[in-house]
């Protein structure tokens, strides 16, 4: 799979997504957007992040040998490599310390608290009590924790001659049922994997007693996953929860704690004593720098630095190998270079991560370290990072794990479109802005003139400018959603209306004779005009100026429009007329009106689809999604699901309507047909659970699903 040309596909699948909403009639303002998302503005190019290599400690056998560890983690870890920040955090952790373990993703944070709970576990077996609470920030993690402690216990058990796993481990959180959360009760684990929000309820409910005892009878280890999520008055309240679960343990507790991302900025040794002062504050117990543990990195390719700028020049303007082989990737003048000179930095003579960059910005780099042309540099690093994620693919699958050289990544942002502003100048003169930083521009001889916002019609595309029109004579700009009522306590020569600006073109006072009989009202010279309930209703002539006056008379220099009152209760521009109910949201639109539940399922279908339309082999077209919580996960997915279901039925009719006679169905066929084009098994839309039914039963099923479809 080339993972750029997917990339691109899924920004095309985005791009065209965005476009397909955008109906603008006035050329200015159109061009405008487009000149934005031609320049990339909500899809800024990619940035690539390199996945270092990580200093090594030893094999776990060799590591359990030199520092102590009971050898039961080698049967549970057997064939683990553990790197020196897990044995650094380890240290710690077998002699009952607290500890902060800051590295990257994949860095095996979960492992350095795993084996020091496991190290005690072994080293004093018991059967009572929870020794130790791991708590997660979302469910996710705990289930794909739990799986990962099944996995240890199989290991285990196949290294030490199917001898029982001695240590119980069980998650308690909303989503398991209540048999489950009895059995919890009857006997608690050892290990208990929850999240914070269920571990205040043991605290505080009645049924949970057992399972509160437990903890405060044995608890030794309190660990804290992605510690960065626990922010504000959330960081408070588990800071707070924290300290009332340590006020009542019977025995010292070691509190645990790993994140990724706690800081950035400033040397090695500031980062460890700020992170030191956040665990502290957060666990409520003094944690020094000394306790912080954070990655070590080597270079996995070359120790000789980068190459010379002749050899980057050959390997550039070379004929490209198809080779999979790690021996020539970990010779290639470029590769050694990415690693020395992109993936990896000296900080106060440590090697640390760099920040990640755009193609482009190491492209420039490249060639000026190599003397070779950007675009150059360019197509070759493209070329080379396919190639490499090729070999490295392979030797993952062929269990050659310590061959991955330089793996790496593409992050990709989406920006919300925005919103149009403008001013109030004639068409050829006028000011357009998206999402300016300022709400008024200065001329250059001093003077003020406000940007308005901008929507559209949903029919036409016409542009509504919305404004607040005061009877002193003044326009000023308001949001879209922002209306208010006059109120009818203020005085007449102060009330404000809330409405929209208009062009001159889009109505004339004939054009009442195309309104809806209930509207208007025939005079005795056979003209049409609007009846005496609906005339605010109707477009008023006013005349503007650029710098945000108006007058309800001509005015020289000035342009005349039409105001109209919000909400509309008919678009002129179409002739549209509305029910009093309908959403002000549902007559006109912004530009960044793309909804966020909608965008995430295009782009996650798009993910998916593209995947499989490169190559991708089927079991890696995934798609992770993060949430801050169960509500709005469950309506993500649900979008998801619902979006899936109008595809197929839409294709399904697509197909029955091609293959009908005359390529046309009535509503006699129309069931069968999309019935028997959708062809899907019958547990997809039967209550029963099995696929041979009775037959009466399975024609029941059918007819009402035929029902349905129609």
């Amino acid at each position: 799979m080339d993972i750029f040309a997917t990339h691109s596909d899924i920004v095309r699948d985005y791009r065209e997504y965005i476009n397909s909403f955008i109906l603008i009639e006035d050329e200015q303002i159109r061009g405008k957007v487009q000149q934005e998302l031609e320049s990339g503005k909500l899809w800024p190019d990619p940035l690539i992040q390199f996945n270092p290599a990580f200093r090594k400690a030893g094999p776990i056998d060799q590591v359990c040998k030199e520092t102590g560890l009971h050898p039961g983690l080698n049967q549970a870890f057997a064939g683990y490599q553990l790197f020196e920040h897990q044995a650094a955090a380890l240290s710690h952790g077998i002699a009952g310390r607290d500890f902060v373990v800051t590295s990257g993703t994949g860095s095996g944070k979960s492992l350095a608290y795993i084996a020091s709970i496991f190290h005690h576990l072994f080293t004093n077996p018991t059967d009572e009590g929870i020794q130790a609470v791991i708590v997660y920030p979302m469910n996710a993690l705990i289930n794909s924790q739990r799986e990962a402690l099944e996995g240890f216990e199989a290991s285990y058990k196949k290294n030490s001659n199917g001898a029982d796993f001695p240590i119980r481990f069980r998650q308690y959180t909303g989503q398991e049922n209540q048999d489950k959360r009895d059995e919890v009760k009857a006997r608690p684990p050892h290990i208990l994997l929850t999240n914070y929000m269920m571990l205040e309820l043991i605290l505080t409910r009645l049924g949970e007693k057992a399972i509160r005892d437990a903890i405060f009878e044995n608890l030794r280890f309190l660990v804290f996953d992605e510690l960065h999520t626990y922010r504000g008055r959330q960081g408070a309240d588990v800071a707070l929860l924290i300290r009332r679960i340590l006020s009542q343990c019977a025995r010292p507790v070691a509190c645990i704690g790993t994140s990724a991302t706690m800081v950035s900025g400033g040397t090695l040794s500031e980062q460890k004593e700020r992170i030191a002062e956040v665990a502290t504050r957060f666990f409520g117990k003094p944690i020094s720098a000394r306790q912080v543990i954070a990655e070590t990195l080597e270079r996995s390719i070359s120790s000789d630095g980068a190459p010379e700028r002749a050899a980057l020049c050959q390997a550039i303007n070379a004929p490209f190998s198809e080779t999979t082989d790690p021996d020539f990737f970990s010779q290639h003048p470029v590769l050694v270079w990415l690693e020395s000179r992109v993936a990896l930095r000296e900080r106060d003579g440590d090697l640390v991560r760099h920040e990640p960059l755009r193609l482009d910005e190491i492209a420039e780099r490249l060639a000026a370290a190599s003397g070779c042309s950007p675009e150059a540099c360019a197509d070759h690093l493209r070329a080379l990072l396919q190639r490499l994620s090729l070999a490295n693919a392979a030797a993952t699958q062929s269990g050659r794990r310590s061959a991955v050289l330089l793996p790496f990544k593409l992050h990709q942002f989406f920006a919300q479109t925005g919103s149009v502003w403008a001013t109030l100048d004639r068409p050829e003169t006028r000011t357009i802005e998206i999402d300016p930083s300022v709400r008024e521009i200065t001329t250059a001889d001093g003077e003020s003139k406000p940007l308005y916002p901008v929507v559209f019609s949903r029919t036409s595309g016409c542009a509504f400018t919305c404004v607040r029109l005061q009877q002193d004579g003044t326009l000023l700009p308001r949001e879209f959603q922002d209306m208010e009522e006059p109120d009818e306590d203020t005085p007449p020569d102060a009330q404000e209306y809330d409405g929209y600006l208009l062009g001159e073109s889009v109505w004339t006072d004939s054009d009442c004779a195309d309104m809806p009989a209930a509207w208007i009202k025939e005079t005795r010279d056979g003209n049409f005009v609007p009846k005496p309930d609906k005339r605010d209703r109707f477009p008023c002539a006013i005349w503007y100026a650029e710098t945000g006056h108006w007058s309800p008379k001509p005015r020289k220099d000035w342009q005349r429009g039409w105001f109209m009152s919000a909400p509309l209760l008919f678009d002129p521009s179409s002739g549209t007329d509305f029910a009093g109910q309908t959403r002000e949201a549902n007559k006109l639109t912004s530009l960044g009106k793309e909804g966020r539940s909608t965008s995430t399922t295009i782009t996650c279908f798009s993910i998916l689809d593209r995947l499989a339309q490169h190559g991708c082999a089927p079991q890696f077209r995934k798609v992770l999604s993060f949430t801050d919580n169960r509500q709005d996960a469950a309506l993500q997915a649900g979008h998801f699901n619902d979006f899936i279901k109008l595809i197929r039925i839409r294709a399904a009719i697509a197909k029955a309507v091609q293959e009908a006679p005359d390529q046309a169905l009535n509503l006699h066929t129309l069931g069968d047909a999309v019935f028997n084009a959708l062809n899907i098994p019958f547990t997809d839309y039967a209550s029963l659970k099995t696929d041979n039914p009775m037959h009466s039963t399975r024609m029941l099923h059918e007819d009402m699903f035929r029902k349905f479809l129609t």
